[in-house]
């Protein structure tokens, strides 16, 4: 349980006062003006407290606290002040979503029944955010892993880029990294839509007809609609709809957004899964890095340079052939994954999709009816 709290003061007494009254009550961290109250945040965070005076020189209580709200919204925010200004009060309620207003000098018993406030603030928040994230995260991976299994040539593409698309979003300091990963598990939504035999043109890279082409550009928008139905995924289906919308503002949809007022998801997204169908057709990495180059004014420059780190920086793997029941969550199929029912044949699973523990209870569930070739070929990732 968090109990941590940064005060944050120009008055070395002030704060060495607070350590002495509040040491037994919480974790304090003190912190002399707002510029030190910043880095402290950054660098010693995320506290569940954060209680600063309002005047102190280069920068107010006030917008220090919007700062580090920014970085930290769960965190509790309390403004003390010594001038019991209306304009104040309104400014620090409208403009850093202040918990507590309280006025100088504050009397110790006040502190700590507001401090007792803001740790019951802080706890019903962060529970709440825990609790749909978890919600959110199991819903997706359901929706996720059934369209693994009903059409596994085009989840094994999610699978593939997924490794590439972290060490992007890292790269780029993606500040909800979350969205941007779940976004891209959401991608192929609107594939449903889609026949068989265009899906095989796109993955492989074949030129469209301009039929085609349109049918395909319109999965964006379809997938979109239905991640809005699933609540507070607004930005996730943003970089749905999003994902293949050009930098310099073509593709689509068709609006006035470019640059950086694409969603960043979105630009991570268009560059690794375009990267991922070169790698498919047999082009290596270094040659496809530089055919995305070459398409100006597809990609953010940004997003192509952190893609072309990731790959020197990507983790190693080992190949193994193991038995279906020795499949252990993480490891990555190295090849297409085929199974026999009489004289038909189906494809279970793709190239490059990451196991899990529903996956592999769906393989093993099938091999008693269908015959699977075993030992079957994995990717291991190197410690």
């Amino acid at each position: 349980m968090n109990r941590k709290v940064l005060f944050v003061d120009d008055d070395v007494n002030l704060l060495e006062s607070f350590k002495r009254q509040l040491r037994k009550k919480a974790e304090l961290v003190t912190a002399e003006g707002a510029k030190a109250g910043i880095e402290a945040a950054a660098r010693q965070g995320p506290f569940a407290v954060v209680i600063s005076d309002y005047s102190m020189p280069g920068m107010n209580g006030v917008d220090m606290l919007r700062v580090i709200r920014h970085g930290s919204p769960d965190t509790v925010r309390v403004l003390l002040t010594g001038h019991a200004d209306l304009d104040i009060a309104i400014q620090a309620v409208n403009e850093g979503s202040i918990f507590r207003l309280l006025t100088k000098p504050c009397p110790p018993d006040t502190i700590e029944k507001v401090l007792d406030d803001a740790f019951r603030h802080f706890d019903l928040v962060t529970a709440e955010r825990e609790l749909l994230e978890k919600t959110l995260t199991g819903s997706v991976s359901v929706l996720c892993d059934l369209i693994s299994l009903v059409k596994p040539e085009v989840f094994g593409r999610v699978s593939r880029i997924l490794p590439y698309l972290r060490g992007v979003s890292k790269g780029v300091g993606d500040p909800r990294p979350w969205e941007t990963e779940t976004a891209a598990m959401l991608s192929v939504v609107g594939f449903i839509t889609l026949p068989d035999s265009l899906i095989n043109k796109v993955e492989k890279g074949k030129p469209l007809t301009d039929a085609e082409e349109k049918q395909f550009l319109g999965h964006p928008a379809f997938g979109a609609r239905l991640v809005t139905k699933i609540p507070r995924m607004d930005r996730v289906a943003a970089i749905v709809g999003y994902q293949e919308k050009h930098f310099e503002g073509g593709g689509v949809p068709k609006d006035d957004v470019k640059g950086e007022q694409i969603p960043l998801g979105a630009r991570i997204l268009k560059a690794v899964v375009d990267f991922d169908i070169l790698l498919a057709n047999g082009m290596p990495k270094g040659d496809a890095i530089t055919k995305l180059d070459r398409r100006k004014g597809v990609y953010d420059p940004a997003v192509l340079a952190a893609l072309a780190k990731v790959l020197t920086e990507h983790a190693r793997y080992v190949m193994q052939k193991v038995h279906l029941l020795g499949l252990t969550p993480g490891m990555i199929m190295a090849e297409d994954l085929y199974g026999v029912r009489g004289t038909e044949t189906l494809l279970l699973i793709a190239k490059g999709r990451e196991m899990n523990e529903t996956v592999i209870e769906y393989l093993i569930d099938n091999s008693r009816s269908i015959k699977i070739n075993q030992p079957v070929a994995v990717l291991q990732p190197l410690p």
